[in-house]
């Protein structure tokens, strides 16, 4: 089980190094952005396929649970793809070229806007289930149990990689590409191609990292609420 998993986290990572790799438009030709977009929406629907058994709890599920966070990152995130695939096809000038559509500007403003919302929400639904993915991989691999030493050098590689993440979210304008605020602001490829994907890999690492601690912290406050209602 824990090698079909291993499987399964390759090609969810995959989709991710797709969907990033799609956000350079202006480095890749459009056949290329089209082709990689196609690829990561394939790579999507096995995902869901593999956890469609959660999509069939989803109406039973309780509210006002730390697992909350995860059900409304799951819709959101899957909102956010269905809103990025419809913007795709009606813009596509070649996958899905014969098709007689044209949305124009508006979906083209959509579709960037949905591509960004796609990415935070991809670090967002990663850092929710990190917990999960290092214990498999830590099982997978063989690693001890849990020390001081790791521990503490886990976190201060969780606090580097926020300060670089806050510094990327700066360079690259997330937060005008998030609100759809008009930028002329392009990354120049023929400068650098690498820093281009070093900031977005940043970023991804201090979304991911603020879910994961979000859930951490949920989780804490629900066992000490429990214990004090149990105390009452």
């Amino acid at each position: 089980m824990n090698a079909f998993f291993v499987i399964r986290l390759v090609l969810d990572f995959t989709a991710a190094g797709l969907l990033l790799a799609a956000l350079a438009y202006w480095w890749l030709d459009n056949m290329s952005h089209e082709l990689i977009g196609m690829g990561m929406f394939i790579l999507l629907l096995s995902h869901n396929v593999f956890n469609r058994r959660w999509w069939a709890r989803l109406p039973k599920a309780a509210p006002g649970k730390p697992s909350f966070l995860t059900i409304a990152s799951n819709i959101s995130i899957a909102a956010t793809m269905a809103a990025l695939l419809v913007t795709s096809v009606l813009m596509s000038r070649t996958v899905f070229a014969f098709l007689p559509l044209s949305g124009g500007p508006t979906a083209r403003e959509i579709h960037i806007l949905a591509a960004y919302w796609a990415f935070i929400l991809a670090a967002v639904h990663l850092g929710l289930h990190w917990s999960v993915i290092m214990a498999v991989m830590g099982r997978f691999l063989r690693v001890g149990p849990p020390n001081a030493i790791r521990t503490a050098s886990l976190r201060a590689t969780a606090a580097a990689i926020a300060v670089c993440g806050i510094h990327s979210t700066v360079v690259m304008g997330i937060a005008d590409r998030l609100v759809a605020r008009p930028s002329m602001d392009f990354w120049d490829f023929q400068e650098s191609t690498i820093g281009f994907f070093l900031h977005h890999i940043a970023i991804l690492a201090v979304c991911g990292c603020a879910a994961h601690y979000a859930a951490v912290w949920l989780r804490w406050a629900g066992g000490v609420r429990r214990v004090t209602n149990a105390g009452e």
